[in-house]
């Protein structure tokens, strides 16, 4: 693996997980965090960085949290 590849991955990586948390301050700060954290292991399982930040927008929008449900189902 060359240097790039490396620096690459690891910034992809880093990328992932600070839009991951961003998405979680969101969502945490519009209803209530227990209820939030029940979407922890369905929302690190998303590997899409692209997905990641639509979620975001998508919990910027969203009535409530079962709104938020559905579209992270669909």
């Amino acid at each position: 693996m060359h240097e790039s590849s490396v620096i690459q991955y690891f910034s992809e990586k880093a990328e992932r997980k600070n839009s991951i948390e961003l998405l979680f301050d969101v969502l945490e700060a519009r209803f209530q965090p227990n209820d939030v954290q029940t979407l922890k292991p369905v929302l690190e399982n998303i590997k899409e960085l692209q997905e990641l930040k639509q979620l975001h927008h998508q919990a910027l929008r969203v009535s409530n949290l079962d709104e938020f449900k559905h579209i992270l189902s669909s």
